[in-house]
C-alpha cells in the first residue's frame, strides 16, 4: 500500500475512529433570546420577565468506541463541557469500531438513524442519500447562514459531494485535513559545499545536481525507488517535482468544461519525460531507481551517497537524526550506547525541505489525496435539522473547534508563548481517565470539521514535524483527480491494467527508450479503456452536477 493511500498514522486514526459518529444539536446562540417584557399580575409597575431557560437538545449518538478502553459517559468532563458550551445532551449508543458500519448499515435499514451520521462517501453515503435517508441541505448551507461551515468546506467541494446535484452533507477529510503529503528533501551540508542555496525553480534545480554531480561525483544527486506495480503514482512519487514542473502528474485525471483527459496522456507529459530522459543519460538520477525499494534508498542515503529525493512528510525527522548518527560514527563521536538524544524539537541539522518546484511559465502541480473520503449527514428522522444544523455550525467557530478538538484548556491543553501544547501525562492511555477518574476523550467530539482540519495542529506537533508536515500541506501548487467520486465502472476494471503499461512505458523512456514509444502508449491507453473511461467519467460528471 503507497503511503499516499494510508495519509494518517494508525494512532491519529485511532483518534478519529473514537469519535467516528457525533450526533447533536441546539438552538443556536443567535436564537435564544429573552422573552418579551411582560406585566405581572400582581405588580403594578412593568417588570421585565426573567430569560427563558431553553432545555438542552437532545439526541442519540451512535459512538465508535475502542472496546479494549473502557467507556462511561458519566465520568467524560470532556463531553460534559461541550454539552454545556453548546447547551446539548447526548445520548450515546456504544458500538465497536469495528462493527460500526454493520451497525450503522442495520439502523438505517430500520428507520432507526442516529441524528447525525458520519459514513464512508463513497459507496454507503451516496446509496442512502437517493434512498431519502438524509436531510436535503441544499438551500440550508450557504455564506449567510453557515459561514463557519463554508470557511472550512469549499463550495467546489460541496460540489464534488452532490448527489444528483443536491447537498446531503458535510465532507469530512479526517485529522488536520486534505492535502499534499510530500516534499523535496536535500543534504543541506551538501549545500553548502558547492556553495549553493535551496532552488525554488526546475532550471534552478537541474543546474545545481549538474553541479553536485561536478564536484561530489560519489553522491547521487536524484534518488528515486520503485512502487507496486500499477499503482496510481509512477515511481511511489519519486518524480512528481519533475514532473509538476511541467503541469502534469501520472494517473490524475482532469476536467474543463465538462470534457476529461488524463494527464498520463498529455503532451507535456511527453515533454516531462524527455527531461527526465536527460536527467538519466546525465547520471543525474540514480541507476537503479526502475528496481530498489524504500529501505534501499534509506541505505545510501545514510552512508553519505545521496544528495536529494521526493520524501514523505514524516520521514525527515527520522532520516537526519540517522545522517547524524552515520556522521558521528564517522568520526568516533557516537555515544558508547550508539543513540541520540531526542532530536524532534531540534532544527534540522543535515537536511533542508522544500516543495513544489516551478517550471518556465511560474506554475507547478502537486498531487494531493482525495479532498474527502466520509460525509456528516441530518438524518430525515431528527426532530428538527435546522436546530441540528445550527449546532453543526456553532461548533465550527475557532472557540468551540478548539473545546471540540483539544479539550479543556488549562486541563488537557495548554497555551505556553503563545504555542499549543497538549498535556500528554494528564491521563493513562490504558484507560483514557486522569487522577480523579475522570474519562478524557479529546479529538472524540468532531461535530462536522469538514476538511481544514483541527485547529493549531501543526504547533502542536514537535518542531521538525511541524516544518515538514506544513511544507508538504501549505504547497499553493496542490490539485486533486477530477475522477474523485465520480463512477466509471471500466476505470474500475482497467485502471491497474493501464497503469502498469504506463510504469513499463514511462520507466523505459526515462533510461532511454525511444520517445515514439510515448505516442504508441497513447494510442493503447485509448483503445484499452482509456476513452471508455473518459466518457463515462463525463456521464457521471453532468449526472451529479444534476446536468
Amino acid at each position: 500500500m503507497s503511503k499516499q493511500k494510508r495519509i494518517w498514522s494508525f494512532g491519529v486514526l485511532a483518534a478519529v475512529l473514537a469519535g467516528s459518529v457525533v450526533v447533536t444539536g441546539c438552538s443556536n446562540s443567535k436564537e435564544a433570546s429573552s422573552t418579551s417584557p411582560s406585566l405581572s399580575p400582581s405588580a403594578s409597575g412593568a417588570v421585565s420577565a426573567a430569560p427563558a431557560v431553553e432545555e438542552p437538545y437532545v439526541l442519540k449518538w451512535l459512538k465508535a468506541q475502542d472496546i479494549s478502553k473502557p467507556y462511561d459517559p458519566a465520568t467524560d468532563v470532556v463531553m460534559h463541557a461541550i454539552e454545556q458550551k453548546l447547551n446539548i445532551k447526548i445520548v450515546p449508543e456504544m458500538v465497536d469500531v469495528q462493527q460500526y458500519k454493520t451497525k450503522l448499515n442495520l439502523k438505517i435499514a430500520s428507520g432507526d438513524i442516529p441524528d447525525v451520521v458520519k459514513i464512508d462517501f463513497a459507496d454507503d453515503f451516496q446509496k442512502y442519500a437517493q434512498q431519502g435517508a438524509f436531510v436535503d441541505l441544499t438551500d440550508l448551507i450557504n455564506e449567510q447562514d453557515t459561514p463557519n461551515i463554508m470557511r472550512e468546506v469549499p463550495q467546489d467541494v460541496f460540489e464534488k459531494a452532490k448527489v444528483n446535484g443536491k447537498i446531503y452533507g458535510i465532507p469530512y477529510q479526517g485529522g488536520p485535513g486534505a492535502g499534499y503529503r510530500w516534499g523535496l528533501n536535500m543534504r543541506k551540508d551538501f549545500l553548502e559545499k558547492v556553495g549553493a542555496t535551496t532552488p525554488k525553480t526546475l532550471d534552478e534545480y537541474y543546474n545545481l545536481l549538474k553541479k553536485i554531480k561536478a564536484e561530489m561525483p560519489d553522491v547521487i544527486p536524484l534518488g528515486g525507488y520503485t512502487a507496486q506495480i500499477g499503482e496510481q503514482k509512477f515511481a511511489n512519487n519519486s518524480f512528481d517535482h519533475i514532473f509538476g514542473a511541467f503541469g502534469v502528474t501520472p494517473g490524475f485525471f482532469t476536467e474543463k468544461d465538462g470534457k476529461f483527459s488524463n494527464y498520463d496522456i498529455e503532451p507535456k507529459m511527453k515533454e516531462a519525460l524527455q527531461f527526465l530522459q536527460k536527467m538519466y543519460a546525465e547520471g543525474l538520477i540514480d541507476k537503479e531507481f526502475p528496481t530498489i525499494k524504500e529501505e534501499q534508498l534509506r541505505t545510501k542515503l545514510y552512508s553519505g551517497k545521496l544528495f536529494s529525493w521526493m520524501g514523505w512528510w514524516s520521514t525527515p525527522n527520522g532520516y537526519d537524526t540517522q545522517i547524524e548518527t552515520g556522521e558521528l560514527i564517522k568520526s568516533g563521536g557516537l555515544a558508547k550506547d550508539g543513540s541520540l538524544p531526542d532530536q524532534a524539537n531540534e532544527p534540522y541539522k543535515y537536511l533542508t525541505l522544500t516543495d513544489s518546484l516551478v517550471g518556465a511559465d511560474g506554475t507547478a502541480v502537486a498531487p494531493m489525496g482525495a479532498p474527502f473520503s466520509q460525509m456528516n449527514a441530518i438524518s430525515v428522522k431528527t426532530k428538527d435539522p435546522k436546530k441540528v444544523l445550527a449546532i453543526i455550525e456553532e461548533s465550527l467557530s475557532l472557540e468551540n473547534q478548539m473545546l471540540t478538538v483539544w479539550g479543556i484548556e488549562g486541563e488537557d491543553y495548554k497555551i505556553e508563548n503563545g504555542v499549543l501544547k497538549s498535556v500528554t501525562d494528564l491521563v493513562d492511555p490504558q484507560t483514557m481517565k486522569d487522577k480523579d477518574g475522570n474519562y478524557r476523550s479529546i479529538q472524540s467530539y468532531l461535530f462536522a470539521p469538514g476538511l481544514k482540519g483541527w485547529p493549531r495542529y501543526l504547533e502542536s506537533l514537535p518542531l521538525r514535524m511541524s516544518e515538514s508536515l506544513g511544507v508538504a500541506i501549505n504547497n499553493k501548487f496542490q490539485i486533486s483527480d477530477a475522477s474523485n467520486y465520480l463512477d466509471s465502472p471500466t476505470k474500475i476494471a482497467k485502471l491497474v491494467e493501464l497503469n502498469t503499461m504506463r510504469d513499463s512505458v514511462f520507466t523505459q523512456i526515462i533510461m532511454g527508450g525511444d520517445i515514439k514509444k510515448f505516442d504508441e502508449f497513447v494510442e493503447k491507453w485509448k483503445a484499452q479503456g482509456g476513452t471508455k473511461i473518459l466518457e463515462e467519467l463525463e456521464a457521471s460528471f453532468k449526472t451529479k452536477s444534476g446536468k
